[in-house]
């Protein structure tokens, strides 16, 4: 009887230590839970964290059943075991391209290691002594100690991360991406190769700019952005590149350090140039194609440093990339997107480029100034996105993977798109009001559409298609937004509308689409009518960017003239030609 007592005695010591220990990691696992979503390190972090609360619970269970079955072998009844597993859980994902998180959760999260650490490691020990007192094994309680040892280790981690970064970042709220990668960066899995190449980069390597922009063109990688952001805050101050070739159209960079880089860069460019061309001859034909070559070049150079102008009623404008190559690159933005209540990126189509950019930038400049109109004093970024080679009417027009007729081109494009979007989620200022818009048209909303299927529910918060001829899927949902977040502005006379060469026409109710009031035009106008100033669909796409889904207003009634090649009708009657 004195062994069973003994027994029964040690079981209910070892039942008592589990109960008061076994939700030990417990308020750690429900923190990150909540924020997991960070994705990164954090996601990585979260599963570790709760391998770890397992082995904590199964290992107590394993001491009180090896402690019940001594019991029974000293001739008593099987004690009734507790249960000692939990299932903690954490809220959802917040909504918002560009939410944050709370440095003070992160802090008690740590804290919340710390206290696991300090009172896992003696019950560790009381543990292994109750039970190789009592001739069984101590593996249990060297358990305990083994996760107090992780606990105290994160903890240490984690506190020493938040302080550095809390002294680098001006806000309340911690960047999603410095989180992820930073706080949590012990944890972040990762491309050797972007590691490399960053490594490089921050050496004064111009190739591996070169080979890092490749890989952002794939947008493969959708925390790349992410990583060149975190790298670049981490970085001493004094070594900080910003003169390399290409460096300020890496996505992911503040964008005041890209125009600063690509400043300099076109500045440099046009100092190369020139001096090449002033000592290309041009007394013998041969020479004379290379000559015509760099001056084009220089002429590019110069119509963006003509576009970069200010002007008067608008912000400054930001050169966030260009490049030379094929049709020409250019982004640009009016309004810093770091740090405004509303960005909205523009993408165009057919024809556009480097060299036809300024009716685009004017476009962005419409509005900018009509959403800041009824914007209620909200900042607003209008970006113009000429991030790809658009199709162009040359001979290009047979090329598959350059037609307008064939999605090869918007496919490259859509990839380059969503890297550009994860670029803009990764430098902005945490906020959980900010909003994201981008806008297609024409061929740019097919782009658009492939952008959006790489970025299910990250690429914005609206997406407007104007002048569409499809967008690649069949219905809105399949964009992964929202569908009442998905909105179709198709002009009266718009010929491109009535294609539906890719997917199921966005504007037909099936679609599932909205579709806003825009107007009608003639024929040979209607495609390109969007952005006239004082039209219907112009004030519109300004209330949609700024979230006033109520405000929409109808057009003016018409002239009831016919039209050439198109008789007027009423648009919210009419039925599109049958294809």
């Amino acid at each position: 009887m004195a062994e069973y007592a003994a027994a029964l005695a040690a079981f209910q010591r070892v039942t008592a230590l589990a109960i008061e220990h076994h939700a030990a990691l417990d308020t750690a696992t429900r923190l990150m839970h909540a924020h997991a979503w960070v994705g990164g390190g954090a996601t990585a972090f979260t599963t570790d964290l709760t391998g770890h609360r397992t082995r904590l619970q199964s290992s107590l269970s394993a001491a009180m059943r090896a402690m019940a079955d001594l019991v029974v072998r000293q001739g008593g009844p099987n004690p009734a075991i507790p249960a000692v597993t939990t299932s903690p859980t954490g809220a959802s994902a917040p909504a918002g391209a560009f939410r944050g998180i709370d440095p003070q959760a992160m802090a008690t999260l740590a804290s919340a290691l710390d206290q696991a650490a300090h009172t896992l490691a003696p019950a560790g020990a009381r543990l292994g002594s109750e039970l190789t007192g009592h001739g069984l094994s101590a593996q249990p309680g060297h358990t305990l100690g083994q996760v107090a040892g992780w606990s105290a280790e994160s903890s240490r981690d984690l506190r020493q991360r938040l302080s550095r970064i809390q002294r680098s970042v001006p806000w309340s709220t911690l960047p999603a991406g410095r989180a992820a990668y930073d706080l949590f960066g012990a944890h972040a899995p990762g491309s050797a190769q972007v590691r490399r190449l960053l490594n490089q980069i921050a050496a004064g390597d111009a190739g591996a700019v070169r080979a890092l922009l490749a890989v952002q063109e794939k947008g493969q990688d959708t925390s790349l952005a992410a990583r060149v952001n975190t790298w670049w805050h981490t970085l001493p101050e004094d070594s900080r590149l910003t003169t390399l070739a290409g460096f300020g159209n890496l996505n992911g960079l503040p964008a005041t350090i890209r125009d600063q880089a690509n400043r300099h860069w076109l500045s440099a460019e046009k100092a190369r140039l020139t001096t090449e061309l002033e000592k290309t001859a041009i007394d013998h034909p041969e020479h004379l194609g290379t000559w015509e070559k760099i001056a084009n070049q220089l002429r590019r150079l110069n119509l963006i440093e003509q576009e970069l102008q200010p002007r008067p009623g608008y912000p400054s404008p930001l050169l966030l990339a260009f490049d030379l190559t094929g049709n020409g690159r250019l982004i640009i933005s009016w309004g810093n997107p770091d740090t405004a209540d509303i960005t909205v990126t523009n993408v165009s189509g057919l024809t556009s480029g480097l060299d036809a950019a300024h009716g685009d930038l004017e476009r962005a400049r419409a509005l900018w100034r009509q959403a800041a109109v009824t914007g209620g004093g909200k900042s607003i970024a209008s970006i113009t996105w000429l991030g790809y080679d658009a199709p162009q009417i040359d001979p290009g027009l047979f090329d598959p993977g350059k037609s307008v007729a064939f999605q090869g081109a918007a496919a490259k494009g859509g990839a380059a798109l969503a890297s550009f979007t994860d670029g803009l989620r990764a430098s902005h200022h945490p906020s959980s009001t900010a909003r994201a818009v981008v806008i297609g048209h024409s061929y740019g909303s097919l782009t658009s559409g492939h952008a959006a299927t790489l970025r299910p529910g990250r690429l914005a918060d609206d997406l407007i298609l104007v002048g569409s001829p499809g967008v690649g899927v069949n219905h809105a949902s399949e964009l992964g937004l929202d569908p009442k977040h998905v909105w179709v502005g198709e002009a009266g006379g718009d010929p491109v509308t009535t294609l539906g060469s890719f997917g199921a026409d966005p504007g037909d109710d099936s679609f599932g689409a909205h579709r806003f009031p825009v107007g009608r035009e003639v024929y040979t106008a209607a495609h390109s009518s969007y952005w006239d100033a004082g039209s219907t669909s112009l004030r519109n796409m300004g209330r949609l960017i700024n979230g006033q889904y109520d405000h929409l207003t109808m057009p003016r009634p018409g002239s009831g003239q016919p039209q050439l090649l198109m008789p007027e009708i009423d648009p919210a009657l009419a039925r599109k030609p049958n294809r």
